[in-house]
């Protein structure tokens, strides 16, 4: 895993750096640190291993929360994406007889199958890192190689909504690079447990989605988990007609 070696040096960079070192990266965590550390100790051990260190897609689990959802026995892991972006509500007024109504979601999709296969312990503390990273809440304005996470993943992939009721996550970035397409539909989901990252006003729920008609390749099965923030407050108070909501999550991809 390339990303191993290049976070050692910003292990040992960050003990002595000031406090301000990483002002323009990262707003700097308790999070943070448990990655760092983490990765400070996975490091130690493949030090005296004598075991390659592969991408078997095979080993990636779902998280042991998400026992709550449907189950994806039978299917096959195929990729892990980290999300990062917003979840976007309307308010018929701006009064609190309003409540928030979903519109959709729109985030850029990062590639962390290979950390999911080996090292789930730190893509589980990603969402929260990056919902707190400085990085511009606009999604089309993000970078289309990379974004700054703290781990080697380029883009993968696009979330959005293809109409009101249908997720679509697009993975054919260009021509050189098309893994397919998955549409969704909500299958079921579960609270997002107690310590998830709420943000101002809670982390948006996990949830179990199923393929529909257009789904372009294997793709049966999507999780989204491991939510930070994204919840809309309770009613629309005050909010304009369209407003977002910044979250991260990771998403797992199963299919036959």
């Amino acid at each position: 895993m390339r990303f191993l070696p290049a976070l050692l040096s910003l292990v040992v960079v960050s003990t002595a750096a000031p406090t301000n070192f990483f002002d323009d990266i990262y707003d700097f965590s308790d999070s943070l640190l448990d990655y760092y550390s983490k990765v400070s100790q996975h490091i130690n051990r493949l030090r005296h291993s004598k075991t390659a260190v592969g991408c078997d897609v095979s080993k990636i689990a779902l998280p042991s929360h998400a026992s709550g959802l449907t189950s994806p026995e039978g299917l096959t892991p195929m990729y892990v994406a980290i999300g990062r972006g917003t979840q976007n509500y309307t308010c018929a007024d701006s009064t609190s007889n309003s409540k928030p109504q979903a519109a959709g979601a729109v985030a850029n999709l990062y590639n962390a199958t290979c950390m999911a296969a080996n090292y789930p312990d730190l893509l589980e503390l990603i969402p929260t890192i990056i919902w707190n990273s400085s990085v511009p809440l606009d999604v089309s304005t993000f970078p289309r190689s990379k974004i700054q996470l703290p781990a080697n993943i380029g883009l993968m992939g696009h979330h959005f909504f293809f109409d009101s009721t249908t997720p679509e996550f697009n993975f054919n970035l260009d021509s050189s690079k098309q893994f397919g397409i998955a549409m969704t539909k909500k299958g079921g989901s579960i609270d997002a447990p107690a310590n998830a990252l709420k943000g101002q006003y809670g982390a948006v729920p996990w949830l179990y989605l199923t393929t529909t008609k257009g789904t372009v390749g294997k793709y049966k099965a999507v999780y989204r988990v491991d939510t930070a923030s994204g919840n809309p407050p309770d009613t629309c108070e005050g909010q304009p007609e369209k407003f977002q909501m910044r979250y991260s999550a990771n998403y797992y991809f199963f299919g036959n």
